[in-house]
């Protein structure tokens, strides 16, 4: 599964670094926006299926409640009947789960190239990340905390086992490695393995967001981190804050109100848009937001914010798309009245 998001990942970082290089105007932040505008783009199809989804199932809640009613003294027979109910009208209780299905692998791979750009967006060689990194740690801009003094010793005379130990032990190691970068760029200048045009890229390239908030720095509820250094550890958490509640809201209006099921017995689960995802969608966001650089969160963020636009967008031409469609159906039933009437 992790070779799988890995190579979905290469994919989007060429896409992201196509995007800074161009239309993004090498900042980093923009660059995400644009990304994420793309990926909307291209899951367009599938949002108006979502959609069309959801309203078939807002028209067909007043019989699902005249079934509870009905049936409410017998679980089968209600079950039954619901899934009847969901054939004839052509209802796939589950067919709102596929973009959160699609959704959920482009997240994790999105997260690849957000906490390694050098290895997913520019494509930098593992040998010149691992040189660069050695001469980081000799010159003590870079700890070897997170692999250890004894493992680092062992390997520092390989740059392939060093850029290995670690991205495995450290998931902010490539980010820590640009800050150094960002303030000593000569590190950049030293490497024999770089070429001319990636040592460009990466004296130019910065994670900051207008030059203040670091997108690549994760968020922290350590009150003495927050304390210590406020201008760090605040704008992460603003961030992740802002993602959790546009994921509220924006699930808030994807998920259609559900009939009032009364007593023990309950119709077939709605699917994929159960009021369950309301609450579910935001702490999931809330518990990867800590644990991930906050460029994930921004991301999250924007397409929180575009989805909302999108959703609304959207209503309106369902909305016209299914007036057309019972015009249609109208106007075929009075042609065969006038028809048999002939």
């Amino acid at each position: 599964m992790q070779g799988l998001l890995a190579a979905i990942g290469l994919i989007f970082g060429k896409l992201m670094y196509f995007i800074y290089n161009t239309i993004g105007f090498h900042n980093y932040a923009f660059s995400l926006v644009l990304f994420t505008i793309a990926y909307k783009l291209i899951l367009l199809p599938l949002s108006i299926k979502q959609m069309k989804s959801t309203q078939k199932m807002q028209e067909i809640q007043p019989e699902l409640a005249r079934l509870q009613a009905r049936y409410k003294n017998d679980r089968e027979k209600l079950n039954e009947e619901t899934m009847k109910l969901y054939q004839e009208k052509g209802y796939n209780p589950t067919s709102g789960c596929l973009p959160l299905l699609i959704q959920l692998p482009i997240l994790f791979a999105l997260l690849f190239v957000i906490r390694m750009p050098m290895t997913y967006m520019m494509e930098l060689p593992a040998k010149a990340i691992g040189e660069m990194a050695i001469e980081a740690v000799e010159n003590g801009d870079l700890s070897y905390a997170s692999i250890g003094k004894e493992t680092y010793d062992k390997i520092k005379d390989n740059p392939m086992e060093v850029y290995s130990k670690f991205s495995s032990k450290d998931y902010s190691f490539e980010i820590k490695l640009i800050d150094v970068i960002n303030k000593k760029p000569e590190i950049v200048e030293n490497n024999p393995t770089l070429s001319e045009n990636h040592k460009a890229v990466l004296k130019d390239f910065n994670l900051r967001m207008f030059n203040i908030f670091n997108l690549g720095i994760a968020p922290t509820y350590d009150i003495k981190a927050i304390t210590r250094e406020p201008q760090t550890y605040i704008p992460p958490l603003i961030i992740l804050l802002l993602a959790v509640a546009s994921t509220y809201f924006s699930t808030r209006l994807l998920t259609p109100p559900q009939p009032e099921q009364k007593g023990k017995n309950k119709a077939q689960n709605p699917g994929c848009a159960s009021n369950s995802m309301l609450w579910i969608s935001p702490l999931m966001t809330l518990w990867i937001g800590f644990t991930t650089p906050s460029g994930l969160s921004f991301y999250w963020t924007i397409n929180n914010i575009l989805s909302f636009i999108q959703q609304k967008a959207l209503n309106n031409f369902v909305k016209k798309d299914n007036n057309e469609s019972k015009e249609e159906k109208n106007f075929a039933k009075d042609d065969s009245k006038r028809s048999q009437k002939r």
